[in-house]
C-alpha cells in the first residue's frame, strides 16, 4: 500500500489513502458540528480525493467501503469487461407503466 503525505488545510496527515481519507471525513464531521460549514465542505473535498484514490488504486472494498456506483459515464467508457462500448448499448429501457383504469383503450401519455 502507498503512503501519502496529505498537507491539507491547517493539517498534515500521513498514512495510506483510506487512513487518510478516514480522518478528513472526521475532521469535516467535526468542523460540521461546530458550525463552520466552509471548513466542513473543504475537509469533504479532501475526503473524497482520498476516496476516488482508493477506488483507483482498488483499496475501497478491503477496507469495507462501499463500491463505486457504475455510472452510465462508466458504462460507455470502459464497460464492465474493461472494453469500450457504443451509447446506447445495454441501455435499460423503462418498461410501460399501466393504465389508470379510468382512461379509455388506446390512451397513451404524454412522451410515449
Amino acid at each position: 500500500m502507498q503512503t501519502f503525505d496529505s498537507n491539507g488545510p491547517n493539517v498534515k496527515i500521513r498514512g495510506n489513502a483510506y487512513q487518510v481519507f478516514e480522518r478528513y471525513v472526521a475532521l469535516a464531521r467535526e468542523a460540521a458540528a461546530s458550525g463552520d460549514r466552509i471548513a466542513a465542505e473543504n475537509l469533504y473535498q479532501h475526503a473524497e480525493h482520498y476516496f476516488r484514490v482508493m477506488n483507483a488504486n482498488g483499496e475501497a472494498t478491503a477496507h469495507g467501503a462501499p463500491p463505486r456506483p457504475t455510472t452510465p459515464a462508466d458504462l460507455e467508457i470502459g464497460g464492465a469487461e474493461g472494453e469500450r462500448q457504443e451509447p446506447g448499448e445495454n441501455v435499460v429501457q423503462p418498461s410501460p407503466q399501466p393504465l389508470p383504469d379510468d382512461q379509455p383503450p388506446g390512451y397513451q401519455p404524454p412522451g410515449f
